[in-house]
């Protein structure tokens, strides 16, 4: 049931905003061409993708939804080819992510080839179908989110050059692997992909519609962009770079093609606020170097651009429009920055902050900077971590409980399960739906079922609320995660084998030690020289801590073991077996080695105890 305090919120912000504005309707189906026909399939018979998922937006906004991330989302979902200027087009609603299209002297330079092998053919597809048919030439790749280039497979077959930023090796591979399966899961939450689509649903990725559900792989850049003012004549196009490392990712580039007089801000700049830090789990960014980049930018290129592209959402039309568009884009990074640490600096922490900062006056108008993707609340706890870490300086954050004993207290202290049924259903009727979720999660991870069902209510009209299409995947997730416990989607989550193909030993080996269970390692001692495509590391295992030397080739160890790279990630797999390898030595350390980790289930609990 939706609350009225529900519907009263969404009135209000429709009733604020210009939402009828039509600059960003007519901006985002400017130079339509063609669109996709049909759903893109996977070899299984499974869909990657289908555009027809989100026809449901052709409607009026839901009492189910904000009107806000409602427009938004409709004009997330325009599809197909566009036409930017005399030579340049773009895919846009084929994926995630745009794939961007420049005729080169010889064929087609890609920019950003999406997240599946199967959307990037698709949309080259539509490329070659509508334009006609040409070699791909030359692909860039602006950073190291898979969106932009796990669909590389799709597009490379004529073996074109690939261009990426440096570092992009440095982070593409590993930057996911250490932590991967814990972002995997939260990423599912995030981009709602165990969710329906639909008004009650998942209806937008804030950024893009969702990721596709297709085959993810890699090929390795053969050329790299190093620094800001650095020109490359590519296919007989000429590009300027401007480096944005450590901005939204930890290795990206911007480039102006001057000849173009288009401005490609990567991801840099969206038609959103973006993430300071990502829900699904990522190193906090620098929100005030993202601010001076777009500056940069804006210094270096705006008498020279007439057209300012991204990877994801639409362009910008018009110098005057561009340089107004980068100003306020700048200054949501800025204001964020500054007013987290003015707050700070008064003494408060970070959920402090969340709650009294108030989103400055122009974003009533500059829809474009608005939280459909981030949020201000969010970025600002972010901008705090980032300045200060998690601790806030109280004592009692020192050591918390974990959620199932405090819940456990809250429970009793409240005086029993039905007792915080009943003030959550008094926070409910007074529109103090977080404070009821407080409570409500406080019994859930007291293992007091009954609290399961009003959680998820509450958690839903916190969705149709939220302005942000990711923070409302989020609460659905949780919903349903409440009502049908932890999801559990074939196909979804595990490792890019292109990709883990690229780690560097160092980078294994520290994935695979995080596995180590220190109850199984309690009293073990030895040590393994692994010999992999003639590379050496010694992998020790002491004082329940496991750590590779990279390039030991004197140590004593217990046994050898000669491997190539495929074999050594499927022993690790469990897929190949020990006595099938060279080894030297006693072949029971090898052995034992492996059973000391621990395997990984994607589909933990993340609502529910």
């Amino acid at each position: 049931m939706i609350s009225v305090h529900t519907n009263k919120a969404n009135a209000a912000i429709a009733n604020r905003l210009p939402l009828a504005r039509a600059d960003a309707e007519r901006d985002a189906s400017r130079g339509w061409l063609a669109s996709l026909k049909g759903p893109v399939m996977r070899a299984d018979g499974g869909v990657a993708w289908d555009p027809a998922w989100f026809d449901f937006l052709a409607t009026d906004c839901p009492d189910t939804a904000n009107p806000s991330l409602w427009r938004h989302a409709q004009l997330n979902a325009k599809h197909g080819l566009f036409e930017v200027t005399d030579g340049v087009w773009q895919a846009r609603g084929c994926d995630y992510a745009n794939m961007t299209i420049i005729r080169g002297d010889s064929g087609w330079i890609l920019v950003d080839p999406l997240m599946t092998s199967e959307s990037s053919a698709a949309a080259l597809a539509l490329v070659n179908d509508t334009l006609g048919q040409r070699p791909v030439s030359a692909v860039l790749v602006t950073h190291t989110h898979p969106d932009h280039f796990a669909g590389l497979r799709g597009v490379t077959s004529d073996n074109p050059p690939i261009y990426a930023p440096e570092h992009f090796m440095d982070y593409a591979a590993a930057e996911g692997v250490l932590g991967g399966n814990h972002t995997s899961r939260r990423a599912v939450d995030q981009f709602g992909i165990a969710l329906p689509i639909g008004p009650e649903g998942m209806i937008d990725g804030g950024i893009g519609k969702t990721v596709a559900r297709g085959n993810r792989g890699f090929v390795v850049p053969t050329d790299y962009i190093k620094a800001t003012g650095e020109k490359r004549i590519i296919d007989g196009v000429a590009f300027e770079f401007l480096m944005a490392s450590g901005t939204e990712a930890p290795a990206e580039f911007t480039f102006l093609m001057p000849d173009h007089g288009v401005l490609c801000m990567a991801e840099v700049c969206t038609q959103t606020m973006h993430n300071v830090l990502t829900p699904r789990g990522a190193e906090v960014r620098d929100p005030l170097l993202w601010a001076r980049v777009i500056d940069d930018a804006l210094c270096r290129f705006r008498d020279r651009t007439d057209i300012l592209i991204n990877s994801h959402n639409w362009p910008i039309w018009g110098r005057e429009g561009v340089e107004q568009f980068m100003l306020e884009q700048r200054d949501i990074y800025k204001f964020t920055h500054d007013q987290t640490l003015r707050l700070a600096n008064h003494g408060m922490g970070p959920d402090e902050i969340a709650a009294a900062l108030r989103e400055p006056d122009f974003l009533s108008e500059a829809l474009h900077a608005r939280g459909y993707y981030g949020t201000l609340a969010f970025n600002a706890r972010a901008t705090y971590q980032k300045y200060y870490g998690f601790f806030d300086g109280r004592p009692i954050s020192l050591n918390p409980l974990p959620p199932e004993q405090l819940g456990v207290h809250y429970v009793e202290a409240l005086g029993g399960v039905g007792r915080v049924l009943e003030l959550s259903e008094k926070a409910v009727s007074e529109g103090n739906l977080q404070w009821a979720a407080t409570l409500l999660n406080h019994a859930v991870f007291a293992h007091e079922d009954s609290a399961k069902a009003p959680l998820a209510e509450v958690y839903r009209n916190m969705a149709y609320g939220e302005e942000s299409a990711i923070m409302r995947n989020i609460y659905l997730a949780g919903a349903q995660e409440l009502e049908q416990g932890a999801p559990r989607l074939q196909g979804a989550g595990g490792r890019n084998s292109d990709l883990a193909a690229t780690l560097g030993l160092k980078d294994w080996f520290d994935a695979m030690a995080v596995r180590l269970n220190p109850e199984k390692a309690r009293d073990v001692s030895f040590a393994i020289r692994f010999i992999v495509d003639g590379e050496a590391a010694v992998v020790s295992v002491a004082r329940q801590v496991e750590f590779a030397r990279i390039g030991d080739t004197a140590s004593a160890v217990d046994c050898a073991v000669t491997l190539g790279a495929e074999d050594l990630e499927a022993l690790a797999a469990g897929t190949l077996s020990a006595k099938d390898l060279d080894v030297s030595g006693d072949i029971k350390a090898l052995t034992q080695w492996l059973n000391l980790h621990d395997t990984f289930d994607l589909w933990f609990n993340i609502a529910t105890p």
